[in-house]
């Protein structure tokens, strides 16, 4: 893909060009209604406390009525753009699954590659199609020829998938796997980076981290522990299951090697539908984890070689380009702001409401994030998180063990500030 058209689709969405987008679909569907589409396009700014029009984007979605959705860490609901795009190909399918009326999905699956190449600021043939995070993390630990005296180092807080998985891979291979923890308290953006820089040496092949930490929110400085490890010889590997969605990235400005993530969670794409990122001057040393039909044509074209999956949902496919279609018409800038103003808020409110909470994500000045973790003493957390969910309809990941309880809240584009409010009030109650 061409510079023009990378940045094009990346930032078409701050200025609605959105006729661009929408000529690509075969789709009868509207990427929203024409109040969302309007306010979008007149919109001035980052609009992050913009109501009326977060109030308009709430409406793209069918959540429960009273159900207040803070889970996006772990999965999101879908706008009706997604949905009804995987039920309208789910019928076509059905209605005829031959071969020629399948072979519609080569276009659609190249148009949702680009899409995703443009919002990232990568390349079409550096993305790859997989399930989720888990399997595109698997892919790149199980393709890395490692060997013993190799050494690769990992955070703690890395989801099990970029932290379990290469402890098993090791325990096969020989290689030594290296767990960096961070300091307790978090000063500055050098406590983020130095523990990582202080167990790189010579015999390191990859960093691999989580971008953002679904266990804290902790937010890691990725473009600068990717320039660190670069420059002591190691490849790099950021789980982005945290990030894509929520924060603007630039795959080829953070530079690392391999970019993973997930299409449930912060892109409000469909479920089992994601990408793997492999940076072009990396493919060659990266084997593929499944060799099928296709599989000639596959590795002639960059990444589509981390793909050679046999038969497949196109459709979710498509309908993941869909969500970045709809991300780009409202700007993702703004997403980003949007988000980081609920969560700003929630934090304040909680803080003002809930005696003696803290919060994981205060442990690193400016490096918080949409995904906010308090810990609550001297409380029931088995009954306050059943009310929370049951009385007070609060969907996050809520729970603890013992007199102390946990609650992680990630609010998105669904959330508005009277519901920031309500959940504040209503956590305080369930104490």
């Amino acid at each position: 893909m061409s510079n023009s058209r990378r940045n094009f689709l990346k930032k078409v969405g701050a200025t609605a060009g959105m006729s661009a987008l929408v000529t690509s679909s075969t789709s009868t569907f509207a990427l929203a209604a024409q109040d969302v589409r309007s306010m979008a396009m007149s919109g001035q700014g980052l609009m992050q406390d913009d109501e009326a029009f977060w109030k308009a984007v709430q409406g793209e979605f069918v959540i429960e009525k009273d159900l207040i959705m803070l889970n996006a860490a772990n999965m999101t609901p879908t706008p009706k753009i997604v949905h009804e795009t995987l039920i309208e190909h789910t019928r076509d399918m059905e209605a005829n699954p031959s071969f020629q009326n399948r072979a519609k999905y080569r276009e659609l699956t190249q148009n949702s590659r680009e899409l995703i190449a443009g919002f990232l600021g990568a390349d079409a043939d550096e993305i790859g199609f997989v399930r989720n995070t888990s399997e595109a993390n698997n892919t790149i630990i199980n393709g890395l020829d490692l060997k013993p005296g190799d050494e690769v180092v990992i955070w703690n807080q890395n989801h099990p998938c970029n932290n379990v998985a290469w402890h098993q891979r090791a325990e096969r291979l020989g290689f030594t796997v290296k767990t960096i923890t961070l300091p307790e308290k978090i000063t500055s953006e050098a406590d983020l980076i130095e523990p990582f820089e202080q167990a790189m040496t010579a015999n390191t092949k990859i960093l691999a981290f989580s971008h953002v930490s679904n266990v804290t929110g902790t937010t890691l400085p990725e473009k600068k522990l990717t320039e660190m490890a670069h420059s002591n010889g190691a490849q790099v590997l950021c789980d982005g299951a945290q990030t894509f969605g929520y924060l603007d990235i630039d795959l080829h400005d953070i530079g690392c090697d391999f970019y993973t993530s997930s299409g449930q969670k912060w892109i409000l794409g469909p479920r089992e539908a994601s990408f793997v990122y492999v940076k072009r001057d990396a493919q060659a040393a990266l084997w593929p984890n499944i060799v099928t039909v296709g599989w000639e044509r596959s590795k002639e074209n960059g990444a589509q070689k981390y793909e050679s999956l046999g038969q497949r949902d196109d459709g979710r496919l498509w309908a993941l380009g869909r969500a970045v279609e709809f991300h780009n018409m409202i700007g993702q800038e703004r997403i980003e702001a949007r988000i980081n103003h609920l969560a700003n808020t929630l934090r304040a409110r909680l803080t003002e409401k809930v005696p003696g909470i803290t919060f994981l994500t205060e442990q690193a000045p400016g490096y918080h994030s949409g995904v906010l973790v308090g810990l609550t003493p001297n409380t029931d957390a088995a009954k306050a998180a059943k009310t929370i969910y049951d009385k007070y309809r609060i969907s996050g990941a809520i729970g603890g063990n013992g007199d102390v309880l946990r609650t992680r809240l990630c609010p998105h584009v669904y959330i508005t500030m009277d519901q920031i409010e309500k959940t504040a009030d209503y956590i305080a109650a369930s104490i």
